[in-house]
């Protein structure tokens, strides 16, 4: 699949997010969660930092929108379960995001308990994500 080049990863978009603000470099910061949330636009936490960025940016619509998005979120999350896929997994994976494929991998096995594939999946990303 193909990705834009300042394509960063959600965890690695937050965390750049998160430093920014801490420098106070906050248009920085809302540059990057744009990033983030346009080709993650379902990612709840880039939100809520986003409104909060806004806010301190004195963005008050800007912010309000974004807190509203963040709590539509929320709520669809505690009503649904997001989907798993080996595929999304692997996409996860490849793009960093290493703990949520590994996460969505352990949903999968619920389901598939003694799926091999699944199992020598996760033995093999266990021994290949950093630590």
């Amino acid at each position: 699949m193909p990705k834009p080049v300042n394509w960063r990863g959600v965890s690695e978009g937050m965390a750049a997010a998160f430093a920014a603000a801490r420098n106070g470099k906050l248009e920085t910061a809302e540059v990057i969660l744009r990033d983030v949330l346009e080709f993650a636009p379902a990612e709840m936490r880039a939100w809520k930092l986003l409104a909060r960025i806004q806010r301190k940016l004195g963005h008050i619509d800007a912010g309000i929108a974004s807190a509203i998005r963040a709590l539509q979120l929320q709520e669809l999350n505690k009503r649904h379960d997001p989907a798993a896929s080996i595929t999304l997994a692997r996409l996860l994976f490849e793009q960093g995001e290493h703990d949520e494929a590994l996460h969505m991998l352990d949903r999968l096995l619920q389901l598939k308990p003694g799926d091999a594939v699944l199992i020598q999946l996760k033995e093999k990303w266990l021994l290949e994500r950093p630590e």
